[in-house]
């Protein structure tokens, strides 16, 4: 895979969350995966569990209820017992990390998330596949454990600082052995250091890229003060899409995969 830096100077890079959901299409399928790569999208993200026999499979823990309508919880429960489950609308099974990766392997960046509590049997997975390079880890900068653990297991594997308002993650890592490509920001104002021409352009002098999430789980808790998904769909992409592309922000995690790709390429803002 191409350096993520790089790669970001040509056009934005656009990240569908779980995938692609719509209709029965949902996330952290192997068809919403596809979805999303149909679209246009560059990255996939997808959230990872761990079975009570240490198998790693493609859920996002706590949605049990919501995607498949039962009160369980996957990380407590054997693998035949997992793979017997099916999404509550669709149908379909809950794809194991082994499958998605091979999968996807080369075609394109897979951002895991929800990882960390069973990093060192992902980062095996990732390692048996060969797909180190186009995988994109991502850990909050004030968790050191989180730091520790990629340093020791997955110091070669692209790595993500997740930063609110203000990033120190440069600072972090400078003085240890991870390959730290860049940061995830929140904020829930424009005016905090991790919306500054200062901080964008130090971020790319250094060929670091930044990536913002224009998705909303609820309206508690903005992510990018309020330049989202619901602006952009609802309101003013100029507003929305626009303005986190204005600032020079490289990767934007959307819910909206294609209408975000041709709002950028019709206002063009998309090619750089």
């Amino acid at each position: 895979m191409e350096n993520l830096f790089d790669y970001s100077r040509k056009n934005m890079l656009i990240t569908a969350h779980g995938g692609y959901n719509n209709g029965i299409i949902t996330f952290n399928s192997m068809m919403g995966f596809e979805t999303a790569l149909k679209a246009g999208a560059q990255i996939i993200e997808l959230d990872v569990a761990k079975s009570a026999e240490g198998k790693l499979y493609v859920f996002h823990p706590g949605t049990e209820k919501k995607m498949l309508g039962k009160d369980c919880d996957v990380r407590k429960m054997t693998n035949s017992e997992i793979e017997g489950l099916r999404n509550a609308a669709s149908g379909l099974p809950i794809p194991s990390l082994d499958d998605v990766f091979e999968a996807f392997k080369g075609r394109c960046y897979i951002n895991t998330d929800k990882a960390y509590s069973c990093f060192p049997e992902l980062v095996s997975t990732i390692r048996r596949h060969g797909i180190e390079e186009q995988i994109i880890l991502k850990g909050e900068v004030k968790n050191i454990e989180v730091y520790d653990m990629t340093e020791e297991l997955a110091p070669d594997i692209p790595f993500l600082a997740v930063s609110y308002e203000v990033d120190t993650a440069m600072d972090v890592c400078k003085n240890r052995n991870i390959n730290y490509v860049g940061s995830e920001v929140v904020f829930a104002n424009e005016d905090v250091p991790v919306t500054s021409e200062e901080y964008i352009e130090s971020m790319h002098k250094n060929r670091k890229v930044i990536w913002v999430n224009s998705l909303l789980f609820n309206l508690k808790r903005p992510l990018v003060a309020g330049h989202d998904d619901n602006c952009s769909m609802l309101g003013d992409p100029d507003n929305g899409w626009g303005w986190l592309a204005d600032k020079g922000y490289d990767i934007i995690q959307t819910d909206w995969v294609s209408d975000c790709i041709n709002y950028l390429k019709s206002s063009g803002k998309y090619y750089r």
